[in-house]
């Protein structure tokens, strides 16, 4: 491996451990479908699989390959909450529609490891719950109002102490941290292909190479991809950090994709794995810069951080994050390095998820924030529902209409300096603790 070898989706460890995609190929023809879905992620086809089941016939279009965006190259943890507590979300939707989303932001991981039971799905799936440290007393003091706001919800999450939080961590680098029981882990890319294998399965018609390339009004919808179309009732649109190529206008103002780099580590021994997180739970440092970890199958820690604002990574871009890793575990001074790749993650002005009506029989649902792999499983099942028909006064998650950013196109220079900016206020707390 050079220096100058470049590094994104198809360098992910996940592209070697994942099982086989089911075949695909690209839209040649003109045909017609009830929904026509743009990408083939962890929200459109979760979505897929809802509208299936409700009798309607579907077609998914994905601009790339099979897991080509977030659904491929993700971290694969699997947690509870957005990046709004209980009750701010009921301050923003209401008494009763703001507790449907917490109760289904609290049950984000049994929707995910129940979905991988019904449908047999084959995704290294993994429950041993989700440490998210506290390096200072005010994180501290958060989580445990964070935990008694939760609990009036039946959800259980404990906080830790400096002595629990340091044998669930195997570092003392934390004053505690906050535990969730029921989160885990998966193989993102081994998910993503048992959702499109299992949705074939059932009828869907997923073509991949597809891009949409226009969007035609007719008495219903034509979707059109540089070699064919799909007339329609109604387009799903599940781009989420990839959404500037969509032709949707303005759809792409209201997310702004953030970058994200992750590498693993060779296997570990058995003794590095006893010290380092030892009960193989998933783990965040809790800062405005996050770090997260987990395992994989084999016993390589897999973590993430934040990312320069391009598409394609060198190998100096993993620098950072691997001496944040060494910091909180100097074990791992001497690890090999074995994979490297990035990718992005959808941002939105006020830190949630979306599901909008755009025009009437054209819907968006995206922008997770870091938390996609639950909340795009959770969205997606539910834009399914709504797209089938159910009552938005039913729905678990509120359609809204979600504000666009005011200076978009200048979007990557604003990032950098925010990045800035929290790095040095995240210093500057650790030097006071």
């Amino acid at each position: 491996m050079t220096s100058t070898e470049l590094f994104d989706g198809r360098s992910a460890l996940w592209m070697q451990t994942a099982v086989a995609a089911p075949d695909t190929a690209p839209l040649l023809e003109s045909t017609s479908a009830d929904v026509t879905i743009i990408g083939a992620g962890f929200t459109g086809l979760n979505a897929a699989l809802e509208l299936i089941s409700q009798g309607l016939t579907v077609c998914v279009l994905e601009a790339s390959w099979l897991g080509f965006g977030a659904s491929g190259r993700s971290g694969g943890q699997v947690n509870v909450g957005l990046n709004l507590d209980p009750a701010d979300l009921i301050g923003r939707f209401g008494e009763e529609a703001g507790t449907r989303l917490v109760r289904a932001v609290s049950n984000t991981p049994g929707t995910v490891f129940d979905r991988i039971k019904q449908f047999g799905l084959r995704c290294d799936p993994v429950q041993n719950g989700w440490v998210q440290s506290a390096a200072t007393q005010s994180v501290l003091d958060w989580q445990a109002a964070l935990a008694e706001d939760f609990a009036k919800y039946g959800c259980e999450l404990q906080v830790l102490s400096r002595e629990k939080a340091r044998a669930a961590i195997g570092s003392d680098k934390y004053l505690g941290g906050l535990f969730c029981p029921t989160a885990g882990t998966l193989q993102p890319l081994a998910y993503t292909r048992e959702l499109a294998r299992v949705a074939m399965e059932r009828g869907v018609r997923l073509h991949t190479e597809s891009a949409v390339t226009r969007l035609e009004k007719t008495n219903g919808w034509k979707v059109h991809t540089a070699q064919g179309s799909v007339s329609c009732k109604k387009v799903l649109v599940c781009t989420n950090g990839y959404t500037e190529s969509t032709p949707v206008p303005g759809l792409e103002k209201k997310v702004v994709p953030i970058r994200s780099v992750l590498a693993a580590t060779e296997p570990l021994s058995a003794e590095l794995r006893a010290k380092i997180l030892p009960g193989e739970v998933s783990f965040v440092d809790k800062r405005r810069l996050i770090l997260y970890m987990r395992y994989d199958r084999d016993g390589r820690l897999c973590c993430g951080d934040h990312g320069p604002m391009r598409d394609e990574f060198t190998r100096t871009d993993y620098d950072a994050m691997k001496k944040r890793v060494v910091e909180i575990f100097p074990a791992l001074r001497d690890t090999r390095w074995d994979y490297h790749w990035g990718g992005r993650i959808a941002f939105t002005k006020d830190s949630l998820p979306f599901l909008t009506e755009i025009e009437p029989g054209l819907v968006a649902a995206m922008g997770y924030n870091g938390r996609g792999v639950g909340m795009g499983t959770v969205l997606g099942v539910e834009a399914g529902r709504f797209v089938a028909g159910l009552d938005k006064e039913k729905l678990s998650f509120p359609v809204s209409s979600p504000k666009a950013f005011a200076l978009h196109r200048w979007h990557k220079p604003g990032v950098n300096m925010s990045i800035k900016w929290y790095a040095l206020r995240d210093h500057l707390e650790s030097v006071r603790a």
